[in-house]
């Protein structure tokens, strides 16, 4: 059986950790993996999260099953945290949850509900967007469209590209949309552009399924969270995914959620949309370990760990918006003519280089910078001693277009 598995393609992110793992220069950069690190190079943990875990060992966390629907208590929680503790669809039970094993298994079990409910409808994702997501869906079953979003090479937001696309969508379509700091270019909509987007939705009869992994990086906790706060005002139904790996720096504790939001007046039975959710992750993992989500609920339920929490995260993106100011200060200075400021105007951990894949692969040869293949760069991962590295990488690269002119 097993001798038919040959030459089986290696994931790109995967290949990567095995290029770093191999690569034995100390000055390596690592600007693929999607992890924030401090100046020193490390990944941290927050403080918060260690107080959480003392309490939680303190305590003794029980070890018997859960329901499919896993940590309710983590759930109401992120709920809370995404829309607002007042939300109409809050107070109107609009909602229902799962705690789900990082918000990957999130979008599958996601794609997987629609998908059984609605198998004509199409799944429209942003070009260009995490790969990864784009095979949830398709494991799923789901035909898969794309949407003008970012143009690369001239670091220009598409806007008006993408409500030309999305207008071909039909009434019940899927839109996959980053609630902000979009992977992997970190562009985001403004106010105005998400009231545009929200008109499109409601004239086509699509269904939003917006997607937050970053809450916090961006602009702020609250900020990173109206786009998605400001649909669930407009749109009579959506699905909704949230990642805590980054936010609390939980990345292989795996705790994540996924949200069915329903209408408030079309005749939904909340009740068989909790059983239909409930048998959908059954069937796909029964259900998620709990210790991410009991950390995230001790925090998030204690109010000197909560404000501990949100002093570290303002840290982190400070740094981020540092590292993001700094870059593009070193890129402009170094490169007379080059307009870098794409790298400020864009939000959280990454931004796309508007290089090739080839350059992006001589990056690594030359300079052992480490990337994705298309150019994707974790700024979250930078400190300020790899800058004059970086700087004169892509100087190189631009010296070696113009000497191939």
């Amino acid at each position: 059986m097993f001798k038919q598995i040959q030459n089986y393609k290696s994931d790109p992110i995967e290949a990567l950790f095995d290029r770093l793992a191999k690569d034995t220069d100390p000055a390596k950069i690592d600007l693929g993996i999607g992890v924030f690190r401090d100046e020193s190079g490390k990944v941290p943990i927050m403080q918060a999260v260690r107080r959480a875990e003392q309490r939680l060992s303190e305590r003794g966390l029980p070890k018997s099953y859960l329901s499919p629907l896993g940590n309710t208590a983590y759930c109401a929680d992120i709920e809370k945290l995404t829309l607002g503790a007042e939300h109409p669809i809050l107070r109107d039970a609009r909602i229902v949850s799962a705690q789900t094993p990082g918000a990957g298994s999130a979008l599958r079990a996601g794609a997987e509900f629609v998908n059984s409910l609605s198998p004509e409808s199409t799944l429209w994702a942003s070009q260009p967007i995490w790969g990864h997501q784009l095979e949830f869906f398709d494991k799923a079953g789901m035909d898969i469209r794309s949407y003008r979003y970012y143009d690369q090479q001239n670091a220009v937001f598409d806007f008006e590209g993408m409500l030309e696309d999305l207008k071909g969508m039909c009434r019940n379509d899927i839109l996959l949309v980053h609630g902000c700091c979009h992977n992997p270019t970190g562009q985001d909509l403004n106010h105005q552009q998400w009231l545009q987007l929200a008109d499109v939705v409601k004239k086509t009869g699509a269904i939003p399924f917006i997607d937050i992994a970053y809450q916090g990086f961006g602009e702020g906790i609250e900020e990173d969270v109206a786009g998605v706060r400001l649909f669930a005002e407009c749109v009579p139904q959506m699905l909704l995914t949230v990642s805590s790996s980054k936010s609390f720096g939980i990345y292989r504790e795996r705790a994540g959620l996924l949200s069915i939001i329903v209408s408030a007046d079309d005749g939904t039975d909340i009740q068989s949309v909790r059983l239909k959710l409930r048998d959908t992750v059954r069937q796909l993992y029964f259900m998620a370990p709990d210790h991410g989500a009991a950390i995230v609920h001790e925090i998030l339920s204690t109010p000197e760990l909560e404000r501990l929490w949100r002093q570290e995260l303002d840290e982190i993106r400070h740094h981020i918006i540092e590292m993001r100011h700094l870059l593009r200060k070193a890129l402009e200075s170094a490169n007379p003519g080059f307009d870098a400021s794409f790298i400020e105007r864009q939000h959280g951990m990454f931004s796309c280089l508007p290089i090739t894949e080839n350059e992006q692969q001589l990056l690594e040869h030359k300079y052992h910078i480490y990337m994705l293949p298309n150019a994707r760069m974790n700024v979250a991962a930078m400190n300020s001693k790899q800058l004059d590295t970086l700087v004169q990488a892509f100087a190189f690269i631009r010296a070696s277009r113009e000497s191939a002119a």
